[in-house]
């Protein structure tokens, strides 16, 4: 299902610059489904005959493999943000044992420890990269804070239903404020230098 939800994401954005008056509410709208999609696009592992926890779907892979287009770079932040949700549910487990840990492609489990390390290493990864792409993405400001908004709210009704609850939601929060702050200076940075670059 979140492979769809992707997909349609992406159709929407393309069918969005046909459009250009559409542009920004198609990218808003598609960040948002990307985020929606994000949530349980980790745990299509298994239809994917790979394990649970499987090191390919729990990390920051999927949201980069978007990235080969510029255009689709609300879906690529709308993919970090979701993915980034899951991961923060993922390091509360009942017990990081068995199912619950990280298992590499014909490797099997990486154990407890390095499970919470890659989950942790990746929900960083994935929260900057939302952040990153949709200061690219979404250049009107009051837009961006809105999408962060919707974002958040998103997160707080995941959260709040999965194992972890209040504690995953506190850690999305942090470590998203601390992405978005990192990603936020970056965009800053990169834009500084293009404008003396002008010069």
């Amino acid at each position: 299902m979140s492979i769809v939800i992707a997909a349609a994401a992406l159709l929407l954005l393309r069918l969005g610059f046909l459009a250009p008056r559409a542009t920004l509410a198609t990218s808003a709208a598609a960040l948002l489904l990307a985020a929606f999609a994000g949530l349980t696009l980790p745990d299509i592992d298994q239809p994917l005959w790979l394990d649970h926890r499987s090191a390919v779907t729990h990390s920051i892979l999927p949201a980069i493999a978007v990235l080969v287009r510029r255009w689709a770079l609300p879906v690529a932040s709308g993919l970090g943000f979701g993915t980034g949700l899951h991961l923060s549910a993922d390091l509360f487990p009942n017990a990081m044992i068995g199912f619950a840990t990280v298992k590499m492609p014909f490797a099997g489990s990486i154990g407890a420890e390095a499970s919470y390390a890659w989950i942790a290493i990746n929900l960083v990864a994935c929260l900057w990269l939302g952040g990153f792409a949709l200061r690219q993405a979404v250049a009107h400001e009051p837009l961006r804070r809105l999408i962060l908004g919707a974002v958040a709210l998103l997160g707080a009704f995941y959260l709040l239903r999965v194992d972890g609850g209040w504690a995953a939601l506190a850690l999305f929060l942090a470590i998203g404020g601390a992405a978005l702050y990192g990603s936020e200076r970056l965009g800053l940075i990169l834009a500084n230098r293009r404008a003396t670059t002008r010069l």
